[in-house]
């Protein structure tokens, strides 16, 4: 996949109460980073949320793409899908974990091939083509809209090693969603995050899990600003890191020090007994943000066969003010780790 348009580096100083500063990053590298690496990089990540709406219905769509490579051990590829009906909890989903090899996966370009899943991109196109059982979907985007490089730069740290990550939002989509048999035309919106880099030292996913947790929150907010909102904690060091870049409408990113999110409405899960909580408030009064995030729980946690990975990720709804404006919008989020 091509994306829009290449950015400079040049700080820019804007009107109280935000500043920001544009990101050097070329569409070529860009769209290649797309692309799966050809195992450079021990974990590499895809996931694609979307949100659907068609004949007075609502839907929800996610594929998430996990592949780790631990040293001395076959790579593996845990590749998950959830349809969900958001106006009557019915949801269908699949998750399979197989060795790598056992799957068409390239180098040159977004391009995937399971039994189950096809997803192609090409030039500013993509393609999503899934089977679940009772359901099939079949997609069609277009990439119109600034991407969104986590805190200005791509690099972070994930349990203590370093990681890249980079989104497409607001990917705008067209299709047929079927369901038992009956198709129905579609249309809606998808964010693409892409994440890799290196694995923690001692990696486990039971032992890193149990001592942290982390929420991530993408809005998309009605004047055409987008967010990656995170906060982590670490347990056994007694720390909690918040973090939050901005994208606004013409590709300029803005790295905000907020303030934590505040978080309540809480909601026991029958599946795991983690508790989650149905509110969260993203604020930072010196730069006239308050926003409060509703997120609806529809036992919406997925188990994975890698590490017993259990995570939490659906839809959110958004009001309040952004930078002294009001703004509604809507989202994704993902709640991983011990919530307890």
């Amino acid at each position: 996949m091509q994306l829009n348009k290449a950015q400079t580096t040049q700080d820019i100083t804007f009107h109280a109460p935000y500043r920001g500063k544009m990101v050097k990053k070329s569409n070529a590298s860009l769209a290649h980073d797309l692309a799966w690496h050809g195992g450079l990089h021990p974990l590499e990540s895809w996931q694609f949320s979307t949100s659907l709406r068609g004949g007075g219905k609502h839907f929800s769509f996610r594929v998430h793409l996990l592949i780790i490579q631990q040293r001395g051990s076959e790579a593996q590829i845990s590749v998950s899908m959830c349809l969900m009906d958001q106006d009557t909890g019915w949801i269908r989903e699949v998750e399979n974990t197989v060795p790598l090899k056992d799957i068409m996966i390239s180098e040159q370009s977004l391009k995937f091939s399971t039994h189950e899943l096809d997803i192609y991109g090409s030039g500013n196109e993509l393609t999503i083509n899934a089977e679940l059982p009772d359901a099939s979907i079949e997609l069609s985007g277009h990439v119109n809209a600034p991407i969104l490089v986590n805190n200005g730069e791509g690099n972070f740290h994930f349990l203590g090693a370093q990681q890249y990550k980079f989104a497409l939002p607001a990917i705008q989509l067209s299709g047929n969603v079927e369901l038992m048999g009956k198709p129905q035309s579609v249309t809606g919106a998808m964010w693409l995050n892409r994440q890799f880099g290196a694995l923690p030292r001692r990696f486990s996913l039971d032992r890193n899990l149990e001592q942290r947790q982390w929420i991530n929150l993408y809005p998309q907010l009605d004047n055409g600003i987008r967010l990656s909102v995170s906060q982590l904690w670490d347990f056994a060091r007694n720390r909690q890191d918040t973090c939050c870049t901005v994208v606004l409408p013409d590709g300029t990113h803005i790295v905000e020090k907020i303030d934590p999110l505040e978080m309540n409405d809480f909601m026991d899960s029958r599946l795991s007994g983690r508790r989650y909580p149905r509110h969260v408030v993203l604020s930072h009064e010196p730069f006239e943000t308050c926003l409060q995030i509703s997120l609806p729980y529809q036992q919406r946690e997925v188990v994975s066969k890698i590490g017993n990975l259990i995570k939490f990720d659906g839809k959110i709804n958004v009001n309040g003010y952004m930078y002294g404006e009001e703004v509604t919008g809507d989202g994704f989020v993902e709640m991983v780790g011990r919530w307890r």
